[in-house]
């Protein structure tokens, strides 16, 4: 299946290197987006929140193909 994941805060580092803050690629079909987040390397709790296709999921969501999937981080300040 392929997938096209944006990241954002400290996950842009997972992106290649030609498309910064962009991750796209072929995944194993029945993928949940825990299965995604741990394929690009992120360690656990790093991933705060996931959107696909537009709409809020959690992390044991099968993943269909050609899906859109956002990655973000807890943002701390002080």
């Amino acid at each position: 299946m392929f997938v096209t994941v944006k990241l954002y805060g400290t996950l842009r580092r997972l992106s290649r290197p030609e498309t910064p803050g962009l991750w796209e690629g072929e995944i194993a079909g029945g993928s949940t987006v825990q299965d995604l987040i741990n394929l690009l390397g992120s360690p656990d709790g790093e991933v705060s929140a996931v959107a696909m296709n537009g709409e809020a999921v959690t992390f044991d969501t099968p993943i269909p193909d050609h899906a859109v999937i956002l990655l973000v981080t807890n943002v701390n300040g002080g």
